[in-house]
This record gives C-alpha cells, sequence and structure tokens, in this order.
C-alpha cells in the first residue's frame, strides 16, 4: 500500500502539519511495510508533473484539513481514476468564533494568506469554505479525525474514523533546563486568548505574577495574543513563535510548569497532544477539567474553570516544584513514550487499510 499525504504550507497549519503528515509518513517508510510520500497542496491542485506521478502510484490520497475550490476539483479528478480520496482534520471548524484562527477563510471566505489560486487572491471564497468543506466530505471515501467528539460531529456525512495524535518522541529535546531563581509558566501553542480570559485563568496568573516577580509565563506569540493585553510586566514575559513545531519543541524543556487553560465547544474536540508533550518533556502540567482531558488525570492536575482554582493549582504547583518534577519523571513522562508514532504506527495503518478495502 502506497499513501500520499497532501499538506498545506500556510504557516498556521505547520505544526498540525508536522503531527498529522510528516510524523506519519517517517514512521510509515521507517517501518518498511508500506510505503508513503508527501505532497504539497498547491502541486496538488496545480497537478504538477510530480504530483501526477505521486498520486498516479498511490493507493489512498490524504488530503490535510482543506477541501474547498481547487482541492475539490482536484478529488474529482482522482476520485474518476479510482483512487481512494481521505481527508484528515483536526478542527471543529463548524464552531469557530470570530476573531479566532481560521474564522475569517471557513465563515467569511476571506482568502487564506499564502495564495493557493494566485487570480483569486483579492476575491472571497463564495460559497464559504465551511459549506464547501461539507460537500466535499460527500466526495472522499472517509474522514480521519483525532478524537471521538469530532468523530460523532462529522459521521452524519461519511464514514469517519479515528487515529489519535501521536508523539514523535524524537523530536523533543531531552535535556532538561532547571533554575534556581525563576519559574517559567508556559502556555500550551493550542490555547487562545479568549479562553484565557473566559477561564479565569488569566486574572489568577496576573495575581500570580504579582505575587511572585520571579515567575515567567511563556506564551505562543500572535497577533491575536499580544503581551500588552495579558497586563502582566513585561519582564515577566517570554513569547515563541506560535505556528512553529521547532520553536515549541525548543521551549518545552525550558518550562517549569506547563498550563492548558480552555474553554466551550471547540476546545472539547481538541486532543490531548500537548498535556503528552509536557509530560514527555517531564513538565508538570494543569489543565481545565475538560472531558477530552481526563483520560490523563492522574498524570497531571486538572482545574475547574474559576480564578481561585487556577490561582490555587498554579501557587500550589510552584511551592512545591521539586515534588512535582519528581512525579513528572516517573509515570506520565513512560506513558508518554507509550504514545510515540512508530510504536503504534501499526494501528494507523490499521486504519488505512480498512479505507483502501472498504466497498
Amino acid at each position: 500500500m502506497i499513501i500520499t499525504f497532501i499538506y498545506s504550507n500556510y504557516p498556521q497549519d505547520q505544526i498540525r502539519v508536522q503531527l498529522r503528515c510528516r510524523n506519519f509518513v517517517d514512521a510509515i517508510n521507517r517501518n518498511g511495510s508500506h510505503s508513503a510520500n508527501l505532497l504539497d497542496l498547491q502541486s496538488f491542485i496545480q497537478n504538477t508533473p510530480d504530483a501526477q506521478a505521486l498520486c498516479s502510484s498511490s493507493d489512498i490520497l490524504v488530503i490535510n484539513r482543506y477541501l474547498y475550490g481547487p482541492v475539490l476539483r482536484a478529488v474529482q479528478y482522482w476520485k474518476a481514476r479510482d483512487k481512494k480520496v481521505v481527508v484528515d482534520f483536526d478542527q471543529a471548524i463548524n464552531l469557530l468564533t470570530p476573531g479566532t484562527p481560521g474564522y475569517s477563510f471557513w465563515m467569511e471566505g476571506v482568502p487564506l494568506e499564502d495564495k493557493l489560486v494566485p487570480s483569486q487572491q483579492h476575491q472571497l471564497v463564495d460559497p464559504v469554505p465551511l459549506e464547501q468543506f461539507k460537500w466535499g466530505l460527500r466526495l472522499v471515501d472517509a474522514v480521519i479525525v483525532p478524537t471521538a467528539r469530532l468523530a460523532d460531529d462529522w459521521s452524519q456525512f461519511t464514514t469517519v474514523l479515528e487515529i489519535p495524535d501521536y508523539l514523535n518522541t524524537d523530536q523533543y529535546p531531552a535535556l532538561k533546563h532547571e533554575r534556581e531563581d525563576e519559574i517559567w509558566l508556559g502556555l500550551s501553542d493550542n490555547t487562545k486568548y479568549n479562553g484565557w480570559e473566559i477561564s479565569g485563568f488569566l486574572q489568577a496568573v496576573r495575581m500570580v505574577c504579582a505575587e511572585r516577580p520571579a515567575i515567567k509565563i511563556v506564551i505562543p506569540a500572535t497577533a491575536l495574543q499580544p503581551y500588552d493585553r495579558i497586563n502582566v510586566p513585561a519582564s515577566q514575559v517570554i513569547q515563541y513563535q506560535s505556528d512553529s513545531f521547532d520553536a515549541w519543541a525548543h521551549i518545552l524543556p525550558r518550562l517549569d510548569i506547563g498550563l492548558s487553560p480552555m474553554i466551550g465547544d471547540y476546545d472539547l474536540r481538541c486532543s490531548g497532544i500537548n498535556l503528552l508533550e509536557f509530560m514527555v518533556s517531564k513538565v508538570p502540567w494543569i489543565a481545565s477539567d475538560l472531558l477530552t482531558f481526563r483520560s490523563f488525570a492522574s498524570y497531571g492536575t486538572l482545574v475547574q474553570n474559576n480564578v481561585e482554582d487556577w490561582r490555587s493549582a498554579m501557587m500550589n504547583s510552584i511551592d512545591q516544584i521539586s515534588l512535582y518534577r519528581k512525579k513528572a519523571s516517573a509515570e506520565p513522562f513512560l506513558f508518554a513514550l507509550s504514545q510515540d508514532i512508530n510504536g503504534n504506527i501499526e494501528k494507523v495503518l490499521k486504519v488505512y487499510t480498512s479505507i483502501l478495502y472498504q466497498a
């Protein structure tokens, strides 16, 4: 079986492309029983000679995230040539809210930055991509998602199968950086500013930073989340590039406590991959008590989304940091290692084999 994963070059997608495309391709090829390729979305749309050769030789084409306009035309082209076509997506795009990344594209049709179709870069996509995405789901052979909630949401359209997010543990530095004079509290890259506010976390972290000047808050840097909106002294804020996997992997081992404040229907459909990333980096973590995180409850701290619970959990972890570090280096770390993509690639291949041979 030959599988080609079709990925976007949009900067905002690169962390997810790493997890859902590149890591799968590397693990499949390392396994050796099947083979996999990578193809960028623009080449797929344009049906370049390289794209034609790769797709012609493939048994399954896996499109990451996007089904609209030119992508749908390319899907129809290959479906007419008896190729199995799958879409792998990890967002509750129907639950995006104004001001959140992706909303203007999926809900309003504002073209994406990377100009896949230059002649249309100044035109709104019509109908909006969310509606076109729903049409596209009826064209493809299956949908693959990382969580059960997403599978439930989209099963009315087509066959929906689940492949969890896995780590490639080789990509996370083993070296820990511990400091005696500072404690770094780090927010996972998939958290959003409005979630920080609504969950009560933001007010709580302001209180913690005011009480403990040695605290540093490490945040993903985006235009939507500038540090001056956080209202924490600039000297206590560290930012990392939010759309770079390398930047995220670089900052992880420098964290003393990982934070994942999340709230609402969209976040309920997210995976717990960032908690696994904290664990494989031996970082104690605190997260909102969401259903999607409860399977990890014994490996970290879950809190209710209110100011006092967030403040109490952070202060407790800070005051007993040695104890929490010791715990994070034991069972949570071992569990994260068990979620390595290379050790689970047969489970992934089993899903794709079922698609290949379905009627």
